[in-house]
């Protein structure tokens, strides 16, 4: 009796956890209109291959996948919050001007790949293996090693 008690408070503590969460696969047309430009402007050519809206606690944001594989995250207004092209380099202009000059002048055989936005700055993956860290006006603070 009490496994069977315990077993049926898993499932419901399970149940209300996940009532929380709702994602939905979607249409490129259904994104936000500030996401359709950012992967227009930057991705011509490539097709959004899977694209959802997950809402969790009231939030709403998007993860979109393209077709050649890089995964972008948008937050509920379309900004992006996650720009993953696999070992590929970001499109020109994701980054801005400082960030690049600075990867360019400090590791010029890098590129970078991956920009995430964290609070107050932003982690950038370069293909050395290095993690870099700007602050939110994107100057440089510290750089790690990937494990």
């Amino acid at each position: 009796m009490k496994k069977n008690l315990a077993l049926l408070m898993v499932f419901f503590a399970g149940f209300f956890a996940l009532q929380g969460c709702d994602e939905k696969k979607i249409d490129f047309d259904k994104l936000p209109s500030a996401a359709q430009a950012f992967i227009t402007q930057y991705f011509p050519g490539e097709e959004v291959t899977y694209a959802e809206r997950d809402k969790d606690d009231g939030q709403k944001d998007y993860k979109v996948r393209l077709s050649d594989g890089t995964e972008i995250e948008f937050d509920e207004n379309g900004n992006w919050t996650s720009v993953d092209c696999g070992y590929s380099a970001l499109p020109d202009g994701i980054l801005p001007a400082a960030a690049t000059e600075y990867i360019a002048a400090n590791y010029p055989d890098a590129k970078a790949y991956k920009v995430e936005k964290e609070y107050g700055g932003y982690d950038v993956h370069i293909t050395t293996g290095q993690e870099l860290v700007f602050n939110s006006n994107w100057e440089f603070v510290r750089g790690s090693t990937d494990d």
